[in-house]
């Protein structure tokens, strides 16, 4: 009797995956968040953020409230999905800048109402993941130019979103005490 292995995952695959599991888990402590009262970070949490991921170029956003984390990530997951299917057609665009942190795009966040922020962002979350499982192996050295990064590669995209939706649920985890 002879066995065989499954498939390994690809990089498409994997990225999906992750990217699903974090979505999951900022969904879950964004509902634990809900009608809590709001809290700045402790200062320990604050530092150890200020350490992860994207947070020592982006510090102002972990001033932020859980529903301004859920704007944020709504718009993200919008700039993100448009940038993956615009760079999946090949034809090398440009990508234009998104400031998270613009002062009339957090007032934005704080002037909708947060079952609105969070419904708004279950949809954006699966367009994104849609548009990230939708990407093909070959597809994966494909560029946009961004306005102020340079040349930016599907791949590195795709390794990059579960990992900006980790540092948010990090951050959430620490607002909510979990």
């Amino acid at each position: 009797m002879t066995t065989t292995s499954p498939p390994l995952a690809g990089p498409v695959a994997t990225a999906a995956a992750a990217l699903a599991a974090q979505q999951r888990r900022v969904s879950d402590l964004l509902a634990r968040a809900a009608g809590l009262p709001v809290r700045p970070l402790a200062p320990e949490a604050r530092r150890r953020l200020v350490d992860l991921g994207h947070f020592p170029a982006y510090t102002g956003e972990l001033d932020w409230t859980p529903d301004e984390v859920a704007g944020h990530l709504r718009d993200s997951a919008r700039v993100f999905t448009d940038r993956i299917e615009r760079i999946g057609r090949g034809t090398r665009p440009a990508l234009p800048d998104f400031v998270p942190d613009a002062p009339e795009r957090v007032a934005g966040y704080r002037a909708t109402p947060p079952a609105v922020l969070v419904a708004e962002l279950a949809g954006a979350q699966e367009g994104l993941l849609r548009a990230v499982a939708a990407v093909r192996p070959g597809q994966l050295a494909l560029e946009g130019v961004h306005e102020v990064d340079g040349p930016v590669r599907l791949a590195d995209l795709l390794t990059f979103l579960p990992a900006h939706q980790r540092d948010h649920a990090e951050q959430l985890a620490a607002l909510v005490g979990g």
